[in-house]
């Protein structure tokens, strides 16, 4: 698996200042993919649900914006800040460092994703069902608290509703804890019709 997607943007973002400062062109070139083979990895992957309509050279684009827009909350967060000074250096902050100590902790404590998927609106209802076995009680634990996060709400325990889009990040994740098999997405093209995306 590509590892730009194996952990959230915020924690890599994270991991990455621990070790020390660095200029927003060193972090992007760390988390966003540049190559035109990342491009068709990901749109192979994700094909059915937001493969870009565009060519690389846009989607790139579309990636860096997307960081910079997470740059800023985490800025507005307190988990990183601007240095200025230093010719505009990102440093990791304290509030930032016990956030992923709290990351690492959960993870190796549950061995689950932290989870820190960024939010996004969609034009298009989206129904995630699922049927999890009770062994895996604490990975559908986990994956109701991520739904939350994402802004689904639940019409029953495992069948939720929500205008947003589906992370890929959120999808890797399913496939590492070994739970996307139990799981359909589903999106409402229109009154009445459900689309089965293909997971």
């Amino acid at each position: 698996m590509n590892k730009n997607y194996k952990n959230t943007k915020t924690k890599r973002i994270l991991d990455l200042l621990k070790h020390r400062a660095l200029t927003a062109k060193e972090i992007i070139e760390s988390i966003v993919p540049i190559s035109a083979d990342s491009y068709k990895v990901t749109k192979n992957l994700l094909g059915y649900m937001e493969a870009p309509k565009f060519n690389h050279g846009e989607w790139q684009r579309q990636e860096t914006k997307k960081f910079y827009v997470l740059l800023s909350k985490m800025r507005r967060d307190n988990l990183i800040d601007k240095e200025e000074e230093r010719g505009g250096l990102w440093k990791l902050t304290k509030t930032g460092a016990d956030r992923l100590d709290y990351i690492l902790k959960c993870q190796s404590v549950n061995n689950l994703p932290d989870g820190n998927y960024e939010k996004e609106k969609s034009g298009e209802l989206t129904l995630v069902v699922f049927d999890i076995p009770e062994k895996f009680k604490h990975k559908r634990i986990w994956l109701r608290e991520r739904l939350r996060d994402l802004g689904f709400q639940m019409l029953q325990r495992s069948v939720w509703i929500g205008k947003y889009k589906i992370p890929e990040s959120f999808i890797y994740d399913l496939r590492d804890l070994k739970i996307l098999d139990y799981i359909h997405i589903l999106a409402v093209r229109k009154s009445g019709s459900l689309v089965n995306l293909g997971i």
